[in-house]
């Protein structure tokens, strides 16, 4: 079961604002309508009220894969201040992958990044497409 690393930020509010709290937790339960349990893992920050708190996914079929998809184009284009890190390893390698609110529409950045949580979940690519990470940068 591939595990991927989900990381909200935003460029207009501070980590521990309420309202952006209240933004991101919109977020994990679009996560878990889509993709099932998530798992929240917080880091404490010196300096602020709160942590940095990334979600776990755990990726277990192509299904999952295109629901996350969707859910995180839909939360990303409410605010084009929004960006999402996604992290994983497969294999021992890893990939990372951004996307912001304000290149959701590019066509070529989604299929990378449905691609690169493909290739997390150990699924192959959809026919022709390229059989690399898109872009997603490795070790």
């Amino acid at each position: 079961m591939a595990e991927v690393r989900l990381a909200a930020r935003s460029d207009r509010f501070d980590e521990d604002d309420d309202r952006w709290r209240s933004q991101v937790l919109h977020l994990h339960r679009a996560l878990e309508e889509a993709a099932g349990r998530v798992e929240c893992r917080s880091e404490p920050v010196s300096g602020t009220k709160g942590a940095l708190s990334d979600v776990v996914l755990h990726l277990t079929g192509p299904g999952i894969v295109a629901g996350l998809v969707a859910a995180l184009v839909a939360w990303l284009k409410r605010d084009r201040g929004r960006s999402v890190r996604l992290t994983w390893t497969v294999d021992g390698r890893r990939g990372e992958f951004t996307v912001t609110g304000t290149t959701i529409d590019n066509d070529t950045l989604r299929s990378a990044l449905e691609h690169g949580l493909h290739a997390a979940a150990g699924d192959s690519p959809a026919p022709g497409e390229p059989d690399d990470q898109n872009g997603a940068s490795g070790d």
